[in-house]
């Protein structure tokens, strides 16, 4: 009866050993930001753009667009593809700035090895066009204003589609949409 005793004791504490290190750890403390990070009121309807999304292209290149949380007067997003050999075809780095004249979307295009394109010297400049319920509409001026729309539409909690239009008199490009999924 001892041994049984303590058999049953020490298996006990051996349990109560196991379960004392499959604790969770305490959560690290919550980060307080200073009161000028905290997002303009204006970038607010655009929260829905934040997350990591992803599509594949007809062709097999996978496109994958992040883009961060509003904070302060701006959000940022980076784009890059991947060709069907797994090399980078390009990437684009794009902000979304409240200023002066309202919202603006500019982004730099850049070639798979980050070189700017001999066309593309300057930076694309987009101005706010629409803006509604989880989506947003762009047009293109200076040397953008080939491009007539970049909209982009939260369809569902992990559907974000983007369309982007061209004036058929200042550019040969056809109109395209990327549907892409929430990555997790």
């Amino acid at each position: 009866m001892h041994l049984r005793g303590s058999i049953l004791a020490l298996a006990l504490s051996a349990l109560s050993f196991v379960s004392a290190c499959q604790t969770t750890p305490p959560a690290p403390p919550a980060l307080e930001l200073p009161a000028h990070a905290a997002a303009d009121p204006a970038l607010a309807p655009l929260g829905f753009l934040s997350g990591r999304w992803i599509c594949v292209n007809p062709n097999k290149t996978v496109n994958e667009e992040h883009w961060t949380a509003p904070r302060g007067k701006f959000m940022v997003g980076a784009f890059r593809q991947v060709r069907r050999d797994g090399k980078c075809a390009f990437v684009e780095v794009s902000q979304i700035a409240v200023e002066e004249e309202g919202l603006t979307l500019r982004l730099r295009h850049l070639h798979g090895q980050l070189e700017v394109p001999d066309n593309q010297k300057e930076i694309s400049l987009f101005r706010l066009r629409a803006l509604g319920e989880k989506r947003v509409e762009f047009a293109g001026t200076g040397s953008a204003e080939g491009v007539t729309a970049v909209i982009y539409e939260r369809v569902d909690d992990d559907t974000l589609k983007q369309t982007i239009e061209f004036d058929p008199v200042k550019t040969k490009e056809k109109p395209f949409t990327s549907v892409y999924t929430r990555e997790r």
